[in-house]
């Protein structure tokens, strides 16, 4: 009886901690976009440069914007760049309350870009759960897009495929991973950072964030609404969720990572037949990199994102604009991001 009343106690007092330390985290680290009003929630969007089509990078699961800020540093002065953080993630509101889908994440990428007022025609950059988010959109909202960059991205049918093989360790991993975030204290976590115990989510952030983001990048990943939305998008992911439509003549560059690794050739596999999903492709592939082909070996993006756009100037690349609102609707602005 008294091991279960302390038991009680620690937690409501680690609940309680992490409330009072979520509510001055928001105070201490603001957002390095703006906060988009996408009709009572607002998405943070960071969004720099000039020229078109404005290029839109739709970050990996668990991911936010802060991977991509040197990405985005380095083409601000070439074109249009933008990279926003999904409901949940970041500094985005979570979604409202219910099953979370790949068409309410289209919808939402699209109802920002709306309000925001950057308009069509756009290049779509894609990243792992965020290529799926792409071809989603390209399918909800036809004429919008002239290119689309697939990064090691995930597939949509991947799950039995892999299961077909006799291959499923993946599925497995994915869902110990889950339970693993899910299963995770965030007050008596976010007190073993504080005394410097969490050596592994140190290495993370120093990996992942630039130097000056890097008690925001802490920040953000000890918060529960993150911890919320990476479990919901890891079960999302582990559902089976159809067969990619054909993009036709879209232009379209594949990245690749290729390592050894069990399920490699059942990678390789599914990532040439994304390759195959438009007439006018290219396929990459990488020894160099891991999933996170951004991160360890960002030049290759920014080559392929210059390549693309390069691709979409034709004239044969041109797509129909679509009307946007004629108000953006704004929660707040911050500062245009910059190294």
């Amino acid at each position: 009886m008294r091991a279960a009343m302390l038991t009680v106690a620690l937690g409501a007092a680690s609940a309680a901690y992490q409330q009072v330390a979520e509510v001055r985290d928001r105070r201490r680290f603001p957002p390095p976009g703006r906060l988009v009003d996408i009709g009572g929630r607002c998405l943070h969007l960071v969004d720099t440069g000039e020229g078109g089509p404005a290029v839109v990078i739709i970050p990996g699961l668990a991911d936010n914007v802060l991977q991509w800020l040197p990405v985005v540093w380095e083409l601000q002065d070439q074109t249009r760049i933008c990279v926003y953080d999904r409901a949940g993630m970041g500094w985005s509101d979570p979604p409202w309350r219910g099953k979370r889908t790949i068409d309410g994440m289209a919808a939402d990428l699209h109802d920002m870009l709306t309000a925001a007022g950057i308009r069509p025609p756009y290049i779509l950059a894609g990243h792992s759960l965020g290529g799926i988010i792409a071809r989603r959109f390209i399918t909800r909202y036809p004429g919008s897009v002239n290119g689309l960059l697939l990064i090691d991205s995930i597939h949509e049918d991947q799950v039995r495929q892999f299961r077909w093989e006799g291959w499923q360790p993946a599925g497995r991993s994915t869902k110990e991973h889950a339970v693993r975030w899910q299963a995770r204290i965030l007050g008596l976590r976010r007190l073993a950072a504080t005394f410097g115990l969490l050596r592994g989510l140190d290495a993370e952030i120093t990996r992942e964030a630039p130097p000056e983001f890097a008690d925001a990048a802490r920040a953000i990943a000890l918060s529960a609404s993150q911890r919320r939305t990476v479990v919901r998008e890891l079960y999302l992911a582990m559902r089976p969720m159809g067969e990619p439509a054909h993009l036709g003549s879209l232009p379209l560059t594949v990245l690749t990572a290729d390592r050894p690794w069990p399920e490699s050739a059942a990678w390789a596999r599914i990532q040439a037949e994304l390759a195959g999903l438009s007439s006018n492709s290219r396929h990459v592939s990488t020894k160099r990199a891991g999933h996170h082909i951004h991160l360890d070996e960002p030049d290759l993006v920014i080559e392929a994102i210059r390549d693309l756009a390069s691709r979409c100037a034709e004239p044969a690349c041109s797509a129909p604009a679509l009307p946007l609102a004629d108000v953006a609707q704004v929660c707040s602005a911050g500062p245009r991001p910059g190294p």
